[in-house]
């Protein structure tokens, strides 16, 4: 069995590591062609979709394309993992990250409870909510500074699917970035394209 590590960058593309290969999903990294090889051979595909929340005419939520945002907008992000391999994939880790300019919101991730964790800029992670100590007093980390989640959703069976979602709020509209190249086809991904502000 492999452990499978997969990081999504929102609004840049979508990376896949495995075990600790340690591959970038940061602003501008391109995959390397061996990771990318490894990966093809586990067979795991990631989808990555963002979608823009808003109300219906009987003011239900709907999920409506996110072609463009504005400040206080919501925006709900939903990872699908399907094991296409005819082995389990066991120790599978979701990494989320919340750029600068969007909020992550309160207990929005899914599945939550003890399987996500959240870190800020500092990359520590610990159950929502987070706290620091400040001045030898522990208070609670505000939500703006919440930059990654993480789900440890450990077993993927053979054929089997599962999906983690978050949300964020748009607190200002920050400029479209180049796409990261895709992992290859094992990590078979829409490329989010970065929101654009609305006229």
């Amino acid at each position: 069995m492999a452990r499978l590590t997969v990081h999504l960058s929102l609004g840049l593309g979508v990376a896949v590591a495995l075990g600790g290969a340690g591959l970038a999903a940061a602003q501008g990294v391109k995959t390397a062609p061996a990771a990318a090889e490894a990966a093809q051979e586990k067979g795991v595909a990631v989808v990555l979709k963002q979608s823009k929340v808003v109300k219906g005419p009987q003011g239900k939520e709907q999920l409506v394309e996110a072609a463009s945002v504005k400040p206080g907008d919501i925006l709900e992000y939903t990872a699908t993992y399907t094991n296409h391999t005819g082995r389990t994939v066991s120790g599978l880790v979701a990494n989320l990250p919340i750029p600068e300019g969007l909020e992550y919101l309160p207990r929005s991730a899914k599945p939550g409870a003890t399987l996500v964790k959240a870190a800020t800029k500092e990359g520590v992670f610990a159950p929502e909510p987070l706290a620091r100590q400040v001045n030898g007093k522990s208070e609670p980390v505000p939500y703006n500074e919440y930059r990654s989640l993480r789900w440890e959703l450990g077993q993927l069976p053979a054929k089997g699917v599962t999906a983690v979602t978050a949300r964020a709020k748009v607190e200002e509209v920050v400029p479209p970035a180049a796409p990261v190249a895709a992992a290859a086809s094992a990590a078979t991904a829409e490329p989010l394209k970065a929101p654009r502000a609305a006229p």
